[in-house]
């Protein structure tokens, strides 16, 4: 076989290597399309896999890509069952990828497990240091965050004139239309205290460095939740309630809970 002919069918095997490797990701991705892998599927992978001869190296690129379509299935309902964990595990063994190649992937399964149990009426119990508890009071979470509150900054007189000076006579003059003017107060939301928000079966709690407080959850009149934090209103209270979340991500989190409490508030276990 001459030169040229060699070349051409190099080309003509790396062309169609090219082709059975686009042809098995697309065989993956159906497989894990409902976030599932059978028995029976691994089997017929295995086969088409070793008839391409494929080695790990060759469809290492695609792994990544196939995981996280079966990923992005179970989290479609914005749920995670234990069900649906153990599968995405079985398709993570399968592609063989470590837990620190899927690190973000399962964090994010964790918070989806977390809500899901949630929404199930599976509240997570946890112990809190420094922390009195009233009796048959459950804690629920915790959340590090900061106490904000509206402080005036400074005072300082607006709207006053020096007045105008009249001269009488040698040596002699008069002033009118002096005046103070009226006071002014700058406000502006500052940072109070640093510590963490407590969500109770009970209450919602600050538990803080300088400044603390906890309500009753029956004492709450509506509360308005943002990705970085939560706002909410109390009875006999004209200032609302003011808590920055240390980190964006559990917001959801401290929703769900706070829900739950507020809608199951009084019932006994």
């Amino acid at each position: 076989m001459g030169i040229f002919q060699i070349i051409a069918k190099k080309y003509k095997d790396a062309k169609q290597k090219s082709l059975n490797k686009k042809d098995f990701k697309e065989v993956l991705l159906q497989t894990v399309e409902d976030g599932k892998l059978t028995k029976e599927e691994i089997e017929e992978l295995n086969k088409r896999r070793e008839e391409f001869g494929f080695s790990e190296e060759d469809i290492k690129s695609m792994k990544m890509e196939v995981f996280t379509k079966a990923f992005n299935v179970i989290k479609s309902d914005q749920k995670a069952t234990k069900e649906e964990e153990i599968e995405l595990r079985k398709i993570q063994t399968y592609l063989g990828l470590g837990d620190d190649q899927i690190q973000h992937t399962k964090r994010e399964l964790a918070k989806l497990r977390l809500l899901t149990e949630i929404q199930e009426g599976n509240m997570p119990i946890i112990n809190i240091a420094n922390l009195v508890i009233q009796k048959n009071e459950k804690v629920y979470w915790a959340e590090p965050s900061t106490l904000l509150e509206e402080k005036v900054l400074r005072r300082a007189y607006a709207g006053g004139s020096s007045g105008v000076s009249f001269r009488i006579a040698k040596g002699v003059s008069y002033r009118v239309g002096s005046s103070r003017g009226h006071l002014v107060s700058e406000t502006g939301i500052v940072v109070v205290s640093t510590g963490k928000l407590i969500i109770t079966s009970k209450r919602v709690i600050f538990q803080g460095d300088k400044k603390s407080f906890a309500t009753k959850i029956d004492n709450i009149l509506d509360n308005q939740l943002y990705t970085n934090a939560i706002y909410f209103s109390e009875n006999n209270k004209s200032k609302m309630r003011m808590v920055k979340f240390d980190k964006i991500g559990n917001y959801d989190v401290v929703g769900a809970v706070l829900s739950y409490a507020i809608n199951h508030y009084g019932e006994k276990d």
